[in-house]
This record gives C-alpha cells, structure tokens and sequence, in this order.
C-alpha cells in the first residue's frame, strides 16, 4: 500500500477504485498498463509510470527508507488514525507522521492566520497557547509564516506540544527558513504530518487542500488574524463543513489583518474577545481532567 501511494498519493477517487478493483493492492504488481488504465480509469501514461514505478523499486526498500528516515506511514484503517481526522468528507489515506504520534491522541486545537501579523496578533498566539496548553491540549498549525509559525513556538515556550500539517514531502519543507524549527524541537513535542509521500514538492494547490487536516484534526479552529481573501478563512470554512467550533479573535477596524476575523465574527463565529471565552464555549474541552479520547 505505502509504496503504490507513492504515486497515487493525490487521488482520492483513484485510490478508491483501486482498492475495489486489488483490495489487497497485491494484484497490481502483476498488472500490465492496459489493465491498469482500464480498472483505475487514468491515462496511458500515468499507466506506463506507475507500471514503471511498481517493476523497478522494490517495495521493502522503499519501506525501509522511510523508516531509516523516521517516517511512519499511518494508514486510515489503522486503529490509531486519528478519529476526528477519519470523519471528514475526505480524510488523506496515508498520513506521513515524523516526531511524537502520541500527539494525535490529545485534544487539538488548529490556531491559524494572517502570514504578516501584527503586534497585537503575536500577543494574542502566546497568550491563548499558554492557556490552551494548561488544559493538556495540542496546537495545530500549518508550519506557515506569521501565525502559524508563532502557534508553533508559542506552544513549545509553554511546555506544549504542537502538530505541524505540511504542504509537501517531508524532503521538501516548506517554507525553507522553517527547517531549524522542526531540526531544534524535541521530537517530543513535535508531530510533523503531511499527506504527501517524502519526495513531492509543495504546489500552490497542496496549501488549501493541507488545510482540511489542520482544521480535520482539531476539535476547534481559532482565527487569530487575517485579511478578507486569505486561506484561514478557507480553514474557517472547512472546520464549519466538520462541524467543529471556529472562533475569531476580533480587531482594528482600521487593520486589513483583522478584515477577515470581523467578518467572520459577523458570520456566526464565536467572537473570542478574551480567554474566557473558550471556557465559556467549549468548557468540557477546556477541562483538565476530561477525558481526551472524546475529543481527539
């Protein structure tokens, strides 16, 4: 399975016909082109390449170097794929994890936003971190500049742990300036996950579809900062569509960082005018001793 997802890793609905065609993905090894194109439906030479791939690597090594590179595969009919993850309308088939996987048993929360905070954006990341990680939770980012990388920082400087949602292979990290981040932190207190096999460089289209497991895996979506047109709010969406909790930090009506978050307070999202307010909100989350199962 991992090896084929090597290069069927961007499509979902390919996949799925796969394993109604090879529920074992055994059968495929022995296919010729022809029969792949026919029962995969893709194209002569997506057929020729993957037929290419299968004959001239070898599957164990394949394995192996991701485990040499400690990469481990979580495929989503393992007992520990992450169950809020599993729910979504399209939940990635392999998750590529590198760092703490007991993470993915906490409680989560996705902290997202603008790439150019302001001041005021960056006080309210470490302040909200430091009280989101007292109630034992994790906090999701997506290993973006500006808040997410803030959201990151923040909750390891609180004694947190964090999960980073990448947009491209673990090889390829992006943004390049980030590396030291991931190299530095105790693997401890870091998870690293992408749904993109090692090798695959980050694409304009990976960082919005990458946003369905951030806002996937949490049990709420906080908002911190952003403009009107900006992929948080395309975060904020997805986590509706979940049904999990979005809120929005308010701001300047005078800042085009704080457009986005006003709005989306405008359009139903808790207003998160202070602290309290995920108490006040989400107050079984927020305890301390609540069982955490029931929300990772």
């Amino acid at each position: 399975m991992i090896h084929v997802h090597a290069l069927l890793y961007s499509q979902t609905s390919v996949w799925k016909r796969l394993v109604a065609w090879d529920p074992t993905i055994q059968n495929i090894y022995n296919a010729s082109a022809n029969e792949i194109k026919k029962n995969l439906l893709i194209s002569d030479g997506a057929a020729k390449r993957l037929v290419q791939w299968l004959n001239q690597s070898n599957p164990f090594e394949y394995v192996a170097m991701l485990k040499h590179h400690n990469i481990f595969p979580l495929s989503i009919e393992d007992s520990h794929y992450p169950t809020l993850l599993s729910h979504i309308y399209d939940p990635p088939i392999l998750l590529y994890c590198k760092g703490n996987q007991h993470l993915l048993t906490m409680k989560k929360v996705a902290m997202v936003g603008s790439r150019t905070p302001s001041l005021y954006g960056k006080q309210v990341v470490k302040r909200l971190s430091t009280v989101i990680v007292e109630t034992g939770s994790a906090i999701v980012s997506g290993l973006a500049r500006g808040v997410d990388i803030e959201a990151h920082q923040s909750a390891i400087k609180a004694g947190g742990c964090t999960i980073a949602v990448t947009a491209s292979g673990f090889f390829h990290p992006y943004p390049p300036e980030h590396q030291a981040f991931l190299t530095d932190t105790s693997p401890q207190s870091l998870l690293v996950v992408s749904e993109y096999p090692p090798h695959v460089k980050p694409k304009k289209w990976h960082f919005p579809t990458r946003n369905r497991i951030i806002s996937g895996l949490s049990y709420a979506t906080i908002i911190i900062e952003a403009k009107r047109k900006s992929g948080s709010l395309i975060t904020a969406d997805l986590a509706l569509e979940q049904g999990r909790e979005v809120f929005a930090v308010p701001g300047s009506i005078f800042s085009p960082e704080s457009e986005g978050t006003n709005w989306l307070i405008s359009q139903g999202a808790y207003c998160l005018y202070n602290e309290q307010t995920l108490f006040e909100y989400m107050p079984n989350f927020m305890s301390k001793s609540i069982e955490r199962k029931r929300f990772s």
